[in-house]
């Protein structure tokens, strides 16, 4: 790793991975991303491995989940693990196995594979002093009530073993309104209102597969919450989707899987980030750390603190906007703003002279390794967003992970009178 090694070995190395969604052969990408984040971990030696769920891609058998295990065992050596059942465990389970295949089946499965009790819902383990507690996925809807009480004994118990230190609890969900897209009160609210409890609480989630390069990645209040993203592929949970997403889906989103590696030191934490797809650390100078023990009044993730002090992305003086008409679609071409590492997105209003505006969001490629960014953003218009023989304004604004917009590109065109527009999309995204 760069600058975290220097003072000497951290207390504890954890290696954190989620949302294989994979099947038990080498070919298959979650799996191959496996390989990858194991090529990086094996020369670190981790002390614990920890794996916020969706192994599996199907409820149907453990074949996944014992195939993750044998090939951490032999990159690895056999470490303590700790892992918890994600809602694809439970979930799309063909139709001549769903009466057996029951969430307890799938438990008593899952839990054979990592050395816990065949029925055991919440799992705990204690390694080199520090206490891991994980909670497994009952339904794919969320946690009942009784799991989260069963939760926070665990955890307060956990917490009584050394008040000072750091917990690790390990969820699939993400506490509600913490790490990017965690808005489910269904999914997750439950967890948000017993991690407020616990300042000593680091959660530990995937399920959202957001890329590790989005800063939302870290959320510090209360307590503090990380996102492992995804050895699978990458997604953003825009509401509705971007214009160049299909439902969640990111463009170049198998680039985006990652996985992250928490070394822990007396006095802090610091959180370094991996792309599995080049190997390589991202940011390794400059890893997320944060002091422990936590106080949330001088935290460095708080979003509130982050928002106020973001720097808008900015146009070059000279944005070229230019327009393609190509095989029935019309897109919007003009230069990507800076620094591209704080570029969330596009916002792309359209007003035509007939008084019809709409509104789309465009996602930047920030997750993609600086060196595959584009320098040109290519916007395909929506169906019915522009019409042939009109006019049309059209407002181009760069925004921040945070909200910070800066300085729009307005510009005035038509549109050929004789273009026959496409009115179907197709099912794939332009990129």
């Amino acid at each position: 790793m760069g600058k975290a090694d220097k003072p000497g070995r951290p207390l504890l190395r954890i290696a954190a991975l989620s949302d294989i969604q994979g099947y038990p052969y080498p070919e298959d990408a979650g799996m191959r991303n496996l390989e990858r984040a194991l090529d990086v971990l094996a020369p670190l030696k981790p002390d614990i491995v920890v794996n916020a769920g969706d192994i599996n891609d199907t409820g149907n058998d453990a074949d996944a989940v014992r195939y993750y295990r044998a090939r951490c065992d032999a990159r690895l050596g056999p470490l303590p693990h700790v892992a918890c059942i994600g809602n694809h465990e439970l979930s799309f389970i063909s139709g001549e196995l769903k009466a057996a295949r029951t969430p307890e089946v799938i438990r008593h499965d899952f839990n054979a594979v990592f050395g816990y009790p065949a029925g055991a819902r919440v799992m705990r383990r204690t390694v080199k002093g520090f206490e891991f507690v994980a909670l497994h996925l009952s339904r794919a809807e969320g946690y009942a009530q009784d799991e989260i009480a069963e939760f926070g004994d665990a955890l307060a118990d956990a917490v009584a073993c050394d008040p000072a230190r750091p917990v690790f609890a390990v969820t699939h969900y993400h506490p509600k309104d913490t790490v990017n897209d965690s808005r489910s009160e269904e999914k997750s609210g439950a967890l948000r209102r017993l991690f407020d409890n616990f300042p000593q609480v680091v959660s530990l989630s995937g399920h959202t597969h957001n890329p590790l390069r989005d800063p939302r990645s870290i959320w510090q209040g209360g307590f503090t919450a990380v996102e492992t993203s995804t050895l699978c592929y990458g997604s953003l949970g825009l509401e509705p989707p971007a214009a160049n997403q299909i439902s969640c889906l990111l463009p170049c989103g198998h680039e985006a899987v990652g996985f992250i590696v928490l070394d822990v030191y007396a006095d802090r934490i610091e959180d370094h980030r991996f792309s599995a797809r080049d190997r390589a650390e991202i940011g390794p100078d400059a890893p997320w750390s944060f002091p422990w023990p936590h106080d949330v009044e001088t935290a460095p993730y708080r979003f509130d603190l982050r928002r106020a002090a973001e720097v808008p992305p900015q146009f070059p003086p000279d944005p070229e906007p230019t327009l393609w008409y190509d095989y029935g679609f019309i897109y919007l071409l003009f230069a990507a703003a800076a620094p591209s590492d704080d570029v969330f997105g596009y916002r792309v209003e359209l007003e035509g002279d007939d008084g019809r505006a709409t509104s789309h969001f465009h996602v930047s490629d920030y997750y993609l390794a600086p060196a595959r960014r584009r320098d040109r953003v290519v916007f395909r218009a929506p169906p019915d967003a522009l019409k042939p023989g009109r006019r049309f304004h059209c407002r181009i604004t760069p925004v921040g992970f945070f909200g910070a917009e800066g300085r729009p590109l307005d510009w005035d065109f038509a549109v050929k009178a004789d273009y026959l527009l496409r009115r179907d999309a197709p099912n794939c995204l332009p990129e």
